[in-house]
């Protein structure tokens, strides 16, 4: 077969990007258009070049385009996918006038909300040529009543509350500003506009968390709240941070959801809730949460103040910043600027009669002992810190300079917990099992006792199955709707106590112990939660062992 140049120069750029461009079937119909994959090509050259991305399922981008042999359009795709880590391949389509008109119609009002925007900015230079510059940072530093801007930043944090983000990245990139979800854990592009329209952007986020809108050399800390139509009130945290090409802000969504610190809901089941539910009726002790940034720790330990939150406890927290308000517990903001930090802010607060305290987190040898110390002296302490295991919070208690006799008589719980993704109710389904898949399932969770897989209501007895999502409408195609966690508990007894003290907290001797008193690790834990159906094998592997995963052969790598 002789091809013709066109078709040489086409598959020539096709084989360009590591083999990442192919072509697909045809569309038939109007597809089912993910929104956040619009964002990777702009309405404007989507219209003008033909082609649109309407969809990214397991790291494959789905293209519409109308004339395949468009070196134009091919090469904004090559352009797609040599900036996004996140797309392996791009798979084309073609589609005719109308049905690529009905995936367009999808860019929605967001892209108008620019559009809107770009006009004002040019109205406005119109009115003013001779004094460009001064008008358009007098738009963006001014711009809080301006209808355009603030319509923007209303579409965003509305889209970002209805995808279910968790983050809200707004950020220079290249020429231009990109706006970024965090929904499970994965961040997802959602929008992008021109660098003028970004800065305005930013200005009147800054100056509705109120924040200087001039200091653009140091970094910010905010908040502001938004109620919305349906009664939902909802509080952001702002923090902005120079970069070299302006500034970078990251909005964190804070929902306020009695659900949200419900500990079944979060993931705690079996034997670990059960140990967790009597540890934290204790009058005083220390209990642990490890697990490093993004992990749910705080999550968990708002649900444990909400079941505490009684009339007869006087619960103090300290918290940098505070995430949630919880009506009746007295919550403090540290504040290191002027030297209010957490070991100051704890020596203050007991001396405010507290039966409970929670320190959002142990970062160094002073917290440490005075954490301790109140925890011996009649006080439930919760805490976080940031270790790969809940094991490795005892040796790095000791290595923060606390005697392990002082540490053995105060800890009473340490807890490990991640998050994994969610499969979608919607589009779950079974998978099929290899018998070697099954096999190495079965050595992992072979210690768990009868009587804890009960708990969870596992019976691997009549045979194995898992799940999948297939990807659906209701969850843009990843097959994941929100998240859950998986925990490793670690009850403190008499018998560890005494390895702590004595063992000079050897992590190996005390992991033993628990094991044979029957902690379930978080990769079992995980595990059962995959063969209930709550999420897949691979988000456990991932989460828990980087260094395995699921391999072609169907073994763990």
């Amino acid at each position: 077969m002789i091809m013709t140049s066109s078709e040489e120069v086409q598959t020539d750029i096709l084989g360009d990007i590591k083999n990442v461009q192919t072509f697909g079937d045809a569309l038939t119909q109007a597809p089912e258009v993910d929104r956040a994959a619009l964002g990777y090509i702009s309405e404007e050259i989507a219209r003008e070049n033909g082609v649109a991305i309407f969809s990214i399922r397991d790291r494959i981008a789905h293209a519409a385009i109308i004339d395949k042999t468009n070196l134009n359009a091919l090469n904004i795709l090559r352009f797609v996918a040599e900036q996004h880590n996140d797309i392996d391949r791009i798979e084309l389509h073609e589609a005719t006038a109308e049905i690529f008109a009905d995936i367009v119609k999808q860019y929605g009002v967001a892209e108008r909300a620019v559009h809107d925007v770009l006009q004002a900015f040019t109205s406005d230079d119109e009115k003013n040529p001779k004094d460009e510059k001064r008008k358009r940072t007098s738009f963006a530093q001014e711009s809080i009543q301006d209808a355009p801007v603030t319509k923007l930043v209303n579409i965003i944090v509305d889209r970002a509350v209805d995808s279910r983000a968790s983050d809200i990245h707004i950020e220079p990139y290249g020429n231009q500003y990109r706006v970024r979800f965090r929904i499970d854990g994965v961040l997802h592009t959602s929008l992008t506009f021109p660098t003028d329209v970004g800065r305005a952007v930013v200005s009147h986020i800054k100056i509705l968390s109120n924040l200087k809108i001039d200091e653009k050399r140091k970094p910010q800390d905010g908040r502001f709240k938004i109620y919305r139509t349906n009664g939902e009130d909802i509080d952001f945290r702002v923090s902005t941070l120079p970069v070299i090409d302006g500034e970078k802000v990251v909005i964190r969504v804070l929902r306020k959801d009695d659900k949200v610190f419900d500990l079944k809901a979060l993931g705690l089941m079996g034997r670990n809730y059960e140990i967790l539910m009597e540890r934290i009726r204790e009058t005083f002790g220390i209990i642990l949460i490890t697990g490093p940034t993004g992990s749910g720790k705080s999550t968990t330990l708002y649900g444990f103040l909400h079941i505490l939150n009684e009339e007869e406890r006087n619960i103090i927290t300290l918290e940098d910043p505070v995430e949630y308000h919880i009506e009746g517990v007295n919550q403090s903001q540290v504040r290191p600027e002027i030297n209010y930090t957490f070991a100051s802010g704890l020596r203050s607060i007991l001396r405010q009669d507290p039966n409970v305290l929670m320190v959002g987190e142990i970062r160094d040898g002073e917290t440490a002992e005075l954490a301790i110390h109140a925890a011996l002296t009649g006080h439930l302490v919760f805490s976080t810190l940031h270790t790969n295991s809940a094991i490795g919070a005892i040796p790095r208690f000791i290595d923060m300079g606390i005697e392990p006799f002082l540490l053995s008589a105060a800890l009473r719980e340490v807890i490990a917990q991640r998050l994994v993704r969610r499969i979608c109710k919607e589009c779950k389904e079974k998978v099929s099992v290899s018998p070697k898949i099954v096999e190495e399932i079965r050595k992992d969770i072979e210690g768990i006792s009868r009587e804890e897989r009960e708990k969870y209501g596992v019976n691997i007895e009549d045979g194995i199955t898992l799940y999948h999502g297939k990807g659906c409408d209701k969850c843009e195609g990843t097959g994941y709707k929100g998240r859950i966690a998986i925990y490793e508990v670690i009850g403190v007894d008499d018998e560890i106590r005494t390895a702590i003290t004595e063992k000079n907290g050897a992590s190996d001797v005390i992991e033993k112990m628990a094991v044979a008193k029957g902690m379930v690790k978080m990769r079992q834990d995980g595990i059962l939660k995959a063969l209930l159906g709550f999420t897949t094998l691979e988000e456990v592997m991932r989460l828990t062992d980087g260094s395995r995963s699921i391999g072609s052969d169907g073994t763990f790598d």
